[in-house]
């Protein structure tokens, strides 16, 4: 008993010993912190007016910039940090003229090199700041940056490009999404190709092609989004016959946005009950947004339907064209698809 209460009496002292440690390390790397912080406000205090006169667009004559530049030392590291921070919220000339700073401070050459730095933080950081100063002769380190070992790297990297907008750069970022063990996240891509403007058009059509599903789907996505009237045949392609059902899914999608009155029996042959439930609704939900009065006997035939969200998405497309498709929801209005897709859009119209 005696040795039991000691093992636990020494037990108790040791967690109590660890935990005041503990505090005494949060402590001192708060201090740390707060001293950092204080110093890094001193140096840049006397910057401090000259900054927010640029990043407010007012120093039409330079001088300000002029002040930014000469920075030097710590005062130049530390602002230099301020205005990639800043770049992150502004637009325009005074942007530009922060990229200036950066520029004469060395810093964006700076990040080019750190592109092949070990560290894989300062690698992501340096892949960020090139795209915000829109270092257009970047853009061939940032696309090898694609394949860093690094998840964060390669999405810095495609951010990057983005900001850049170099069409260039469409075809490695969409390589990139089905790389086999250092794949880009299909978002990330998706939202960098956004940025790169309609000279995106042929590559989107090529990777509808591509061996990847991830990289086939974030084509379709794009080819609706922009609009892309060049894609509809592979679309309709990929709708029919690909193996991968959430490639067909964005494939209807993008056909409800760029298609024709054509694409009404391509889109209603995949809305039977022998069809994937998902495809059946997205396609379902084309059909409203292809806005062909032609699709109101298909939509009609589905407001019966067991599924009540694609019940739903028929009335909600039924409704959205016009007379004819408000007559056929004649005699569906006590249905709950046609009441709660009347809600729907009531909502819709009072917000817009």
């Amino acid at each position: 008993m005696v040795i039991g209460g000691a093992l636990i009496a020494g037990a108790t002292i040791a967690v109590l010993g660890v935990c005041v440690l503990l505090v005494l390390l949060v402590v001192a790397v708060r201090a740390r912190r707060h001293r950092r912080q204080r110093r890094e406000e001193m140096l840049l205090s006397p910057l401090r007016p000259h900054l927010i006169e640029v990043a407010a667009g007012e120093d039409d004559e330079g001088v300000a910039v002029r002040q930014l530049t000469g920075a030097t030392d710590a005062s130049r590291t530390v602002l230099d940090r301020n205005i990639v921070e800043l770049l992150t919220k502004i637009r325009g000339v005074p942007a530009e003229q922060l990229v200036e700073v950066l520029e004469a401070h060395g810093a964006v050459e700076a990040a080019a090199r750190d592109l092949t730095s070990r560290s894989a933080v300062r690698r992501a950081r340096a892949a960020q700041l090139l795209g915000l100063a829109r270092a257009g002769g970047a853009v061939p380190l940032l696309v090898n940056a694609l394949e860093d070992e690094a998840v964060e790297v390669r999405n810095s990297a495609a951010y990057a490009l983005g900001l850049i907008g170099d069409a260039a750069a469409a075809g490695p970022v969409l390589s990139a999404i089905g790389h086999p063990e250092r794949g880009l996240p299909a978002a990330t891509a998706a939202e960098a190709l956004q940025s790169m403007g309609v000279g995106i058009s042929e590559v989107l059509r090529e990777a509808l092609d591509d061996d990847h599903p991830r990289t086939r789907m974030v084509a379709a996505h794009l080819s609706g989004e922009r609009s892309f009237t060049r894609c509809l045949p592979d679309l309709r392609r990929l709708l029919e016959e690909d193996g991968d059902l959430t490639v067909r899914e964005t494939c209807a999608h993008a056909i409800g946005r760029l298609g024709r009155g054509d694409d009404v029996e391509v889109l209603a042959r995949h809305t039977g009950a022998g069809e994937p439930l998902a495809l059946r609704r997205a396609c379902v939900a084309a059909l409203g947004e292809l806005g062909q009065p032609a699709a109101v006997p298909a939509l009609a035939a589905l407001l019966d339907d067991p599924d009540p969200r694609l019940a739903e998405l028929a009335a909600a497309g039924l409704l959205g064209l016009g007379a004819d498709g408000r007559e056929a929801l004649v005699g569906h209005a006590d249905d709950p698809a046609v009441q709660s897709a009347q809600l729907v859009a009531s909502l819709q119209r009072a917000s817009a």
